[in-house]
């Protein structure tokens, strides 16, 4: 085979596994080759009466498509991918699929799929625990990806091969299991039409799936309504009512998830609740703030899985967590303090430092220490949960705001840290920042007062004094508070002026703090 003809045979597996591709940037592998799908031809060849030949037609539309090229391509793309190039691999991406050859809609449209079901046997990948440390959880996703990408390689159908779309919908949940949510939001955007236009039992897989990673997004609304969406395709289920609980929990609507819960318990045909009955029940419980009632549904839900569940760490430390939440918020923190750590251990050997799970752990272990007026250890805590929350895919700029505040007000403040300990936040601002403006998180009212409130925070801890180096080092940091204020102060007057919020004395505090600076900056050029 010629290498014309070899190009012009694998451009559409090849872009197939293109958008594959984009999944993955950052040993040989065994995959069993799919049969691979017959075409479906819907059309017969159109023939032109001599109505339509007066004009010339370009009739055979790949005909001039340049070979070399698209090999080049497709070979740079690999280079891309395993170098981490994003840019490089959005670009090529683009100019791969502007260079297949132009269809009309008649050209595109395609018949059913093929009838398939969607066996739970083969969806193993999402089967796995993910609870050997972060480096190896990393090395088995990245050996699925690849076994996942020969498949597709094996495929000339894409999506509509249902080896394909479920070891789509089977590596998009060991995304979320994993939480890399970006990755599974391109895997879900990719595959919708595709589960819809099978119907059950795929779009309902999809929805549910779906729901958890909006959860993870803080789209809660949004996940409330696919599993609305689940529970009007399919018969009562307790695992549909239990994530409707969870998300009205989550939306604050607590009375209404007890009743989830409970008719759960009498779906799945339970006089009295098991362990799982408990946590959930106590959930609702704790956020009603009846503590007495929740706290000993928690507690026994957390002896009953280390009974019988003693080596899933997670789900052991998700339970530490909860019972951590409930004793601080009855003013118990030193006994919060030992679950809150417990989590925190369990988190950590488990998925790693990364996971937002270890974030959320640290975080209340953070609060509780600070309440228990151990604040050396509760900033400690801080910096950890504030880089968690700075890296992650669905960073949001509430949380950010609450932890700076609490690193002024309660630890320097009201706990009497030195003030230099603010120096620590530094690095994890700078990453904060760059993240949001990366997911274009930095255009309205909320960046605004987040970018103020680390200017102050940077303002606080940089001013014109100490040795030499302490000064360039202050120097630098007002810099960049100058720098995050500037950016705040459009955004915080246009949110004022839209009636989105009354932030004027954002505004006026910037003025303030931005004639600080000119001070600080007018003294250090002085004593140099």
């Amino acid at each position: 085979m010629s290498v014309g003809s070899r190009a012009a045979g694998h451009i559409l597996p090849r872009l197939a596994a293109c958008a594959l591709l984009l999944a993955f940037i950052p040993g040989k592998l065994f995959c069993n080759s799919p049969t691979l799908p017959k075409r479906h031809t819907l059309l017969r060849a159109f023939e032109l009466t001599p109505v339509h030949t007066e004009f010339a037609r370009a009739i055979e539309k790949k005909a001039h498509i340049d070979e070399e090229a698209v090999e080049t391509a497709c070979a740079a793309l690999a280079v891309a991918v395993l170098k981490g190039n994003h840019y490089q691999v959005e670009a090529l991406t683009v100019i791969l699929k502007s260079m297949m050859p132009p269809q009309d809609g008649a050209d595109k449209i395609r018949g059913p799929p093929p009838e398939a079901m969607l066996e739970k046997s083969e969806l193993v990948w999402s089967e796995h625990d993910y609870m050997s440390g972060p480096q190896e959880n990393l090395r088995i996703l990245q050996r699925y990806e690849g076994e996942y990408a020969k498949r597709v390689s094996y495929s000339e159908e894409g999506f509509r091969d249902p080896k394909v779309l479920g070891g789509a919908l089977d590596l998009a949940v060991a995304y979320l299991k994993n939480y890399a949510v970006d990755k599974a939001d391109a895997m879900f955007a990719a595959t919708e039409k595709y589960c819809m236009e099978r119907g059950l039992p795929w779009d309902v897989k999809w929805f549910q799936d779906c729901a958890t990673l909006r959860c993870k997004q803080q789209r809660m609304q949004e996940a409330k309504v696919l599993l609305e969406e689940v529970a009007k395709r399919t018969p009562p289920h307790p695992a549909t009512l239990i994530n409707l609980g969870t998300v009205c929990n989550m939306l604050r609507d607590h009375d209404k998830a007890q009743e989830y819960f409970l008719a759960a318990q009498q779906v799945a045909g339970r006089d009295n609740p098991d362990k799982d009955d408990l946590w959930n029940m106590g959930i609702a419980k704790k956020h009603l703030k009846q503590y007495d009632e929740a706290l000993p549904m928690l507690l026994k839900a957390l002896e009953g899985w280390k009974t019988e569940e003693p080596d899933d760490d997670v789900t052991i430390a998700k339970l530490e967590d909860t019972v951590g939440s409930c004793y601080d918020l009855m003013g118990r923190p030193e006994e919060a303090i030992e679950h809150w750590a417990a989590a925190r251990v369990l988190f950590g050997r488990s998925i790693g430092a990364d996971s937002p799970l270890y974030g959320s752990a640290c975080e209340g272990l953070m609060k509780s220490l600070v309440h228990a007026g151990r604040y050396e250890e509760g900033f400690d805590r801080l910096e950890e949960t504030f880089l968690n929350q700075a890296q992650k895919d669905a960073i949001h700029p509430t949380p950010l705001f609450e932890f700076l505040g609490i690193a002024m007000e309660e630890i320097v403040d009201k706990g009497g840290m030195d003030v230099s300990i603010l120096t620590r936040l530094e690095q994890p601002m700078e990453i904060a920042v760059k993240n949001m403006i990366y997911r274009g998180l930095d255009k309205d009212g909320n960046a605004g007062v987040v970018f103020e409130r680390m200017g102050q925070v940077l303002l606080r801890c940089s001013m014109a004094q100490g040795d030499e180096v302490q000064q360039q080092n202050a120097a630098r940091r007002r810099q960049l508070a100058r720098s995050l204020l500037n950016r705040a102060a459009p955004l915080v007057e246009a949110s004022t002026k839209a009636g989105e919020a009354d932030l004027t004395h954002i505004s006026a505090l910037i003025q303030m703090e931005l004639q600080v600076l000119d001070a600080q900056d007018a003294m250090y050029r002085k004593q140099l």
